[in-house]
């Protein structure tokens, strides 16, 4: 009988104790960005994966953990992503000035860059530099020759944290814009339509690309509201809208990003959605679960749900703050990647 006493108290011990996992955050304010905009007060991770998000004693009570963390108020969010970074094909990298723009990203809880319209020498600068990235970079190159002959000849298009993702288009000849969505089509590369100077090629692009049955999310960037029958036209081909710096709320959003500054993505969106009368909380997910689909990572990242990712930003600053927003501690994976300290 007292072996049986024994035995049960053990159990019951057991079960007061939780379920073990890796961490615990609590004492929150998270925001999900999710389709139901849920929000909790604390988090369990394991294996790099959330287990469950919920009320802080709920959580706490089912979980332990040998690192719980108490976040003290601050808010979690998914981490963020600029999609549109554009440099200027004339502009010389450096190490310096790769590792100054990352440390600006990371300060604002930005992981993950879209950069557009990358010249062969640029490229050459990102490849050297790619063995030190700390945010994930996905490129998009400029149809030169070079760059199409580098592209031709890769094996890997992925070295680390550096993706070659596509080609960026404008008005280039139509041979050039020919060859560029062959490669796209054979190493199941994107395209992405930039309207800013005009757009010439839309039906040889699409005859180009409408054969090919994979899902390569052909992307727009920066058509305005007058161009209303080509967006039509290219929506019905398979392109959506990436990004787009003119449009206004009659026109989808589904990503956003700096544009041809460093500074002040978060910034820049409140003043967007406060422009075009639109929540923050769903312009928000222009940078995070939206901006996932263009990297094809939707399933696994861009929002706090349970066995997705564990990739979040605790915040130092309130995201409704009048002022700038700063990331306290980044998470990639359920590791530490960024501290404010």
């Amino acid at each position: 009988m007292n072996y049986l006493i024994l035995c049960l108290c053990f159990l019951l011990t057991s079960c007061m104790k939780g379920k073990k996992v890796d961490q615990l955050f609590h004492n929150a304010s998270i925001i999900c960005l999710d389709d139901n905009n849920t929000t909790g007060e604390a988090m369990a991770i394991k294996n790099g994966k959330i287990v469950e998000i919920g009320p802080e004693r709920q959580i706490l009570n089912k979980y332990r953990s040998e690192e719980t963390i108490d976040v003290e108020g601050r808010e979690i969010v998914p981490t963020f992503s600029d999609c549109n970074i554009q440099l200027n094909t004339t502009i010389k990298l450096n190490t310096t000035i790769l590792e100054e723009f990352e440390t600006q990203e990371l300060e604002q809880g930005i992981i993950e860059v879209f950069v557009h319209n990358i010249s062969y020498k640029q490229l050459v600068e990102l490849v050297k530099f790619s063995t030190k990235m700390e945010v994930l970079w996905h490129i998009y190159l400029s149809p030169s020759k070079e760059n199409i002959q580098y592209v031709r000849s890769l094996k890997k298009l992925k070295n680390k944290n550096l993706t070659i993702a596509g080609f960026t288009l404008s008005n280039e000849e139509e041979s050039t814009v020919l060859e560029a969505c062959s490669i796209a089509k054979n190493k199941l590369l994107q395209i992405g339509l930039d309207f800013k100077n005009g757009q010439k090629n839309i039906p040889t692009i699409i005859q180009s690309l409408q054969s090919h049955k994979q899902d390569h999310r052909w992307i727009i960037f920066n058509i305005d509201e007058n161009q209303t029958n080509a967006l039509k036209l290219l929506e019905e081909n398979n392109f959506f809208l990436c990004f787009n710096e003119t449009n206004r709320a009659t026109l989808p959003i589904y990503t956003f990003g700096s544009g041809s500054t460093k500074y002040g993505l978060l910034d820049r969106l409140k003043k967007y959605s406060h422009l075009n009368g639109l929540e923050l909380l769903t312009t928000l997910k222009s940078i995070t679960n939206w901006a996932q689909y263009v990297s094809y990572s939707e399933r696994k990242n861009g929002t706090l749900e349970k066995g997705k990712n564990a990739n979040f930003t605790i915040l130092e600053t309130p995201i409704n703050n009048s002022g700038p927003i700063y990331a306290n501690t980044t998470f990639w994976n359920g590791k530490k990647i960024y501290s404010i300290e």
